[in-house]
């Protein structure tokens, strides 16, 4: 049976490594691979340039930052089903600490041996709690590019998106500590994983697998 594309967006610089515990092997899914954002590139214009990678009427699995950028490529690739997972649809669902300043300014100046080296904070806000998390979420942060991070955080404090373009099915956990979408805006498209958090992709696998694939079926 010849399946839809399936391509995987992971999060802030974050590579595939997020995605080893879901298996969706014989669907052939396609990590999509960032492209390093031009000087002053808006996420839109920049979602623009990453769909040039991609198939028509493919389904697009968003994670986090990811998510956001599924649901502005769709405006521009028709896309048969984006599947959002601890991520956001629109700019209301941002909660309103990451939309009063422009962190990425502070990031900007923070030493990098600091900003992306994992600590209790980092583990907490993620909401991991085993060794195996602890140490792969560590590798992932030593491995993300600063330039990508700053200019993907800076996005999301500007993103102004207030609709989807296609059809779509959000997923999120009920403890997410460092994306807490209001629950008003969760009314409908939603999925909550209970007691997950924002790394609920690694920490609640199985559950996400069985949920996604329910979602993939017949596609």
């Amino acid at each position: 049976m010849k399946y839809r594309k399936i391509y995987l967006l992971s999060g802030l610089g974050v590579d595939g490594r997020v995605f080893e515990k879901i298996d969706l092997k014989e669907y052939q899914p396609q990590l999509v691979e960032w492209i390093q954002p031009y000087a002053h590139e808006d996420i839109t214009a920049y979602a623009k340039r990453l769909s040039a990678q991609m198939e028509p009427n493919a389904i697009l699995i968003g994670l986090s930052f990811g998510g956001m950028l599924a649901v502005e490529i769709a405006k521009f690739l028709p896309i048969h089903k984006i599947i959002l997972v601890s991520s956001a649809s629109n700019f209301k669902q941002i909660p309103w600490l990451f939309r009063l300043w422009d962190w990425s300014k502070l990031l900007g100046v923070l030493p990098q041996k600091i900003m992306l080296k994992a600590n209790f904070i980092t583990f907490w806000l993620f909401g991991i709690t085993r060794t195996q998390e602890k140490i792969l979420l560590s590798q992932i942060l030593a491995d993300t590019n600063t330039i990508f991070l700053i200019w993907a955080v800076r996005q999301i404090t500007k993103w102004k998106n207030t609709k989807v373009n296609t059809k779509f099915v959000h997923l999120h956990g009920t403890n997410d500590r460092l994306l807490q979408l209001p629950m008003e805006n969760l009314k409908t498209n939603n999925i909550l994983i209970k007691n997950g958090g924002h790394f609920m992709i690694i920490t609640h696998a199985h559950e996400l697998e069985r949920i996604i694939r329910k979602e993939l079926k017949g596609f």
